[in-house]
């Protein structure tokens, strides 16, 4: 195949390809700086808070409890973890999507259920604000130290928009057993964010185009 003569010019070579190298490149390395909030709540058809306020909420006459988080969290290669810290005290419950705590109360979980509200306050523009997480509860605390649940969320990653791009979130399962130091567990998920070019990016790329056009009328001339 033959190339344009505009094309075959090494500068104008040079610099489209620099061009879109700098493109992909800069749609890989976008940061999005993603912060806000979680509730939760237990039983069916609940609905938990849509503001941001330090909160437990426990499952009646159950030994389990939820906590409320914030987070602030970058993305890095496309993704932002969330909770990827573990363990956590309630006094420093961040970066993750809340935390559970679990004693060694005999009960059965079976059947019940829990949601999630997981809120964004940035990026800006983020739309919709908030997504619900519902999951059900299984499993049988015995006694301390014997038995356990699982709480197994509906994981479909929901899509969400915001100025410049788009990005997914999904909740991870929880898996506790009680132990006689009841220790906080992070409960965690990820986001995955779509390719978004970095401003100065489109303006190389947009100045590689420049350069071609200008060499193929020079050539004209």
């Amino acid at each position: 195949m033959k190339l344009p003569t505009s094309l075959r010019q090494p500068r104008a070579l040079a610099l489209a390809a620099g061009a879109a190298a700098a493109l992909a490149c800069g749609a890989a390395s976008a940061q999005t700086t993603f912060t806000g909030f979680t509730n939760g709540c237990f039983g069916g058809g609940c609905t938990p808070e849509t503001t941001s306020a330090p909160a437990t909420d426990f499952l009646a006459g159950s030994g389990l409890t939820y906590a409320n988080s914030t987070f602030n969290v970058t993305s890095a290669g496309g993704v932002a973890g969330l909770g990827a810290s573990g363990m956590l005290l309630p006094a420093s419950n961040i970066d993750n999507l809340g935390s559970w705590a679990l004693t060694g109360a005999p009960f059965n979980y079976n059947g019940n259920s829990f949601t999630l509200r997981v809120s964004f306050t940035a990026p800006p523009g983020t739309a919709p604000g908030s997504a619900l997480f519902t999951s059900t509860l299984l499993g049988t605390v015995i006694a301390t130290d014997n038995g356990g649940l699982s709480i197994d969320f509906d994981n479909t990653p929901r899509p969400f928009t915001f100025a410049g791009g788009t990005f997914t979130l999904r909740v991870d399962d929880v898996s506790l057993t009680p132990h006689a130091v009841v220790t906080p567990v992070a409960s965690t998920g990820f986001i995955t964010v779509s390719a978004v070019p970095e401003p100065e990016t489109y303006a190389l790329f947009l100045a590689g185009l420049g350069a071609i056009g200008f060499m193929a009328r020079r050539r004209k001339s």
